[in-house]
């Protein structure tokens, strides 16, 4: 993987060139230059980022799926909790002001994640670096043109390309800030876009992260059914979990986890061993299923 541009952290420090292959000697200076400055930690409760993952909550889309159990309080007692670093609160910040829509994407995926770790407790997730994965699994994006993220119409192979390299530069920013800590918070950013039969990108990984294939499906469903610019129509709920239901099929994502978010979509919240489930797509999928709806 080599960077297209410069990647600089928030207060301007350059951490890698353009041009440069990122290998593992690149990713360990990254992460030494990181080590150098002083880390300040925040309560999440007294953040803004906390009001609005609060507010997010309401999306009338996703009104079923949060009911109980596990109920909304639940999920902003666990955030609550927490402790976030300043540098990723600025990061957060600046994502809210020029990509409102990734902002909001992130709220919605962190609340997800947040809620399926305390379904499937038996896989003992980690509160806290779910939250950090939820939140922080898109930061890449801040790093691509937003007149790109912005784009109407279909996207050329060389903007797809470039938007592809979003996990890989969310990877370097988050060896920065969170240095040897959190490693898998870093590799959720890199993988989120993975998939278990290798087909994903950027790297065509097939063994994932406990963490990165908890946060793939929330990923995609969030995709499908928010107004996307290259996109003429948006998945519905049913839609997107069909398709989810699909891709875990097949091998290319967690069945563990997709067949758990389509319970919360159920009335009563079926356990996923009695649920029924769809032998057949139950509605018409939107036509124009060009690989950008995932980008």
């Amino acid at each position: 993987m080599i960077l297209l541009n410069d990647l600089y952290a928030a207060y301007g420090e350059l951490l890698v060139r353009k041009g440069v292959e990122i290998t593992p000697d690149i990713i360990r200076q990254v992460r030494e230059k990181g080590q150098k400055h002083e880390e300040v930690m925040v309560p999440m409760k007294n953040s803004d980022l906390f009001k609005d993952f609060t507010a997010a909550l309401d999306d009338e889309r996703y009104k079923i799926m949060f009911e109980p159990p596990v109920s909304r309080k639940n999920i902003c007692d666990t955030i609550g909790r927490l402790m976030i670093e300043n540098d990723l609160l600025f990061e957060l910040n600046n994502m809210k002001c020029n990509l409102p829509y990734t902002y909001r994407h992130v709220l919605i995926v962190s609340a997800f994640i947040t809620k399926l770790s305390l379904i499937l407790k038996k896989n003992r997730y980690d509160e806290d670096i779910v939250a950090h994965c939820g939140f922080t699994h898109d930061l890449g994006k801040t790093r691509i043109p937003i007149k790109l993220l912005e784009k109407k119409g279909k996207l050329t192979r060389d903007e797809i390309e470039t938007i592809k390299t979003h996990p890989t530069i969310g990877y370097l920013l988050l060896n920065y800030y969170l240095k040897s800590d959190r490693i898998e918070c870093s590799l959720a950013s890199l993988e989120h876009h993975e998939k278990l039969d290798g087909s994903g990108y950027p790297k065509g990984k097939n063994r994932l992260t406990k963490y990165s294939q908890l946060i793939s499906p929330v990923d995609i469903m969030d995709a499908l059914m928010t107004n996307r610019p290259y996109r003429t129509k948006n998945f519905s709920l049913r839609a997107s979990l069909d398709y989810l239901l699909q891709e875990a099929k097949e091998n290319r994502l967690s069945e563990e986890v997709v067949y758990a978010l389509t319970s919360l979509a159920r009335k009563g919240k079926p356990e996923v061993r009695s649920m029924n489930l769809p032998k057949e797509a139950r509605e018409e999928l939107p036509q124009d299923l060009a690989h950008e709806k995932f980008l």
